[in-house]
């Protein structure tokens, strides 16, 4: 699936394994950006460019191009065994790893990928999109403001930090 977004010479589309390293690449420019405003988001094992092109493989990579040059990622996973163990495989599409490089922040990019996200998943028959995220007060709220809701649970401490999980149910899908 294309996305073609106005302007015309943006687009989502799903990434191949060659660009694997310039989804790392955004990848580690945005969190080089958040560690000096909030800390660390990602480690440097979370950024293994072989684990992305092994995501693209499977079609769970997904590139934001401003013309084509890609500025915005995420992965996009029928199942998250890590943070959401207890929920069947394809009962949900997980967004992981979103990221826009800094030159295009606060430009629409995370409204566009989940949006992308929302229509694969009703694609699919799928329910619902799911996300962890750290429990930070910007970062719950920008989802929030997608229509997601955080979970009434005690965080899960995953890998050694707190997490927040969120849904967002998408109504009926067929």
């Amino acid at each position: 699936m294309v996305l073609a977004t106005a302007p015309p010479d943006l687009a989502i589309r799903r990434g191949t394994p060659a660009e694997a390293a310039l989804a790392v690449d955004i990848l580690a420019e945005a969190s080089a950006w958040a560690a000096t405003v909030a800390g660390e988001v990602w480690t440097a094992a979370e950024l293994d460019v072989g684990a992305f092109a092994a995501a693209a493989t499977r079609g769970e990579l997904v590139l934001g191009l401003a013309g084509a040059r890609p500025v915005a990622i995420m992965l996009l996973q029928t199942e998250d065994r890590l943070y959401w163990p207890e929920m069947a495989p394809g009962s949900a599409l997980y967004v992981h790893k979103v990221a826009v490089r800094r030159e295009v922040a606060a430009r629409g990019w995370l409204t566009r990928l989940l949006d992308y996200a929302q229509r694969d998943a009703r694609d699919r028959g799928i329910g619902f999109l799911r996300l962890d995220t750290m429990p930070r007060p910007k970062l719950r709220a920008m989802y929030e403001r997608h229509g997601f809701r955080v979970l009434d649970e005690p965080p899960p401490i995953v890998n050694g930090r707190p997490m927040l999980r969120l849904e967002k149910p998408l109504g009926r899908t067929a």
